[in-house]
């Protein structure tokens, strides 16, 4: 049965890398190239705000056949979910305690920044991220220190300017950042998360498909980087070791295998004037490893 919009799941928000608008590209190959059943599980590896096991859920794979790992602090949130620590109410009180005023927002999101980034790390994690400019990563320097600080002030347009909407100090706003939330916590409480090094996955099942989306190389780094070819080969030596069927699929921003698909051509950003800059454009493939 097709859900309708109010019904999916959306990821909390946005960060530099993240595969939303491109999932639904991705899980259209995993069911075009797969035969797809109940006992098929999905493993997302890497898997940062959860982009590609939201596709799957909202195309009707349940939550206990999806096992999503990251060493980041995104990993930290979604085993917070995967094992019922994470408790709403500590996020509705961070949440409350936004101010109403959004000319304000970015003086308070700055002071969460400079608070002990070890107590009530992934509450402060959601908003600093929904906060930061221009969506980029926020991840831990160390337990109790955040990296990356430039964050959103309230912006609105000029007679001259190209962009014609303001620029609000959090995106999403806090009010949808609790609901998605909210939303997730009642849909995928039965995932299987784990925050660690994709190195310590154990074997995987029979039957899975594989998706990682490891940093992209030559890009600009979460403070984390493996081989990400030594990795599929080590996977793909267990599989056979172990006369098990997975199949592999690798986000990149080039082509790494004979069998892959060119996702996007990429796309210039605008600054937030609205304007196109020449940057270099990145493309996304979907390498494919059987």
């Amino acid at each position: 049965m097709s859900k309708t919009k109010k019904d999916k799941l959306t990821i909390p928000c946005a960060y530099q890398g993240g595969k939303s608008r491109i999932a639904k590209d991705i899980v259209d190959i995993f069911y075009k190239e797969n035969e797809i059943n109940e006992d098929t599980k999905f493993y997302d590896l890497c898997c940062g705000s959860g982009s590609v096991s939201i596709e799957l859920i909202n195309r009707g794979i349940k939550a206990e056949n999806i096992k999503m790992l990251d060493k980041s602090v995104w990993g930290s949130f979604w085993q917070s979910i995967s094992d019922g620590s994470f408790d709403i109410n500590i996020f509705n009180t961070y949440i409350n305690e936004i101010p109403k005023n959004v000319s304000e927002i970015q003086k308070h999101v700055k002071y969460i920044y400079s608070q002990p980034a070890n107590i009530d790390t992934v509450y402060k994690f959601l908003i600093l991220q929904a906060s930061s400019f221009g969506s980029k990563a926020i991840w831990l320097k160390n337990k109790n220190e955040w990296c990356t600080s430039s964050f959103r002030s309230y912006w609105t347009p000029t007679k001259t300017s190209n962009r014609k909407s303001p620029v609000n100090p959090m995106m999403p706003m806090p009010n949808t950042l609790l609901e998605r939330v909210k939303m997730i916590l009642d849909k995928m409480d039965n995932i299987k998360a784990v925050c660690t090094d994709i190195n310590d996955l154990s074997i995987p099942e029979n039957n899975s498909i594989i998706y990682i989306d490891p940093p992209y190389q030559n890009t600009s780094g979460y403070g984390y980087d493996f081989n990400i070819i030594d990795y599929v080969h080590k996977l793909q030596q267990s599989a056979k070791i172990n006369k098990m069927k997975i199949k592999v699929y690798v986000s990149e921003g080039r082509k790494l295998s004979e069998n892959s698909h060119l996702i996007s051509e990429g796309r210039k950003k605008g600054g937030i004037s609205g304007d196109r800059n020449n940057n270099k454009i990145n493309q996304e493939w979907l390498n494919v490893f059987d």
